[in-house]
């Protein structure tokens, strides 16, 4: 595990965790989506859902799971979703993996290569945001 300024990142085999702040919630072009980010100090997670679907409110504490497995979960209380990983990309010292959640998209950004390698192409993954 690793840990920055008290938020710690979760990287295992086949999970990746994370606690962050909700800086900001966005209209999309598409009607009813948003767009969401989630950042703490070491990682940023950008994502759309449907407005119906949030959770979490601006400035929200939350906890993102991204697992191969399907994660535990409040039912209609946690925010879960499904998807592939399709592109991973490094550019000016950023690894970025980008997933589709049966389309809507997400977004991980981070300085460090560890949340970078869990996944692969194509690997199935679940999403989870849950408010802490």
């Amino acid at each position: 595990m690793e840990c920055v300024s008290g938020m710690s990142v979760e990287v295992g085999l086949n999970n990746v965790s994370f606690e962050g702040f909700v800086k900001s919630i966005d209209k999309s072009l598409i009607p009813q989506v948003i767009i969401v980010t989630v950042e703490n100090p070491e990682v940023k997670a950008t994502f759309d859902v449907h407005k119906t679907l949030k959770n979490f409110d601006l400035n929200s504490k939350v906890r993102i799971t991204i697992s191969k497995g399907k994660p535990a979960y409040k039912e209609g209380v946690d925010l879960v979703m499904r998807g592939y990983v399709i592109s991973k990309k490094v550019g000016e010292g950023v690894y970025k993996v980008l997933y589709s959640l049966w389309g809507f998209l997400l977004i991980i950004e981070s300085r460090s290569d560890s949340i970078y390698k869990v996944f692969d192409y194509m690997d199935e993954v679940y999403f989870k945001v849950e408010v802490i």
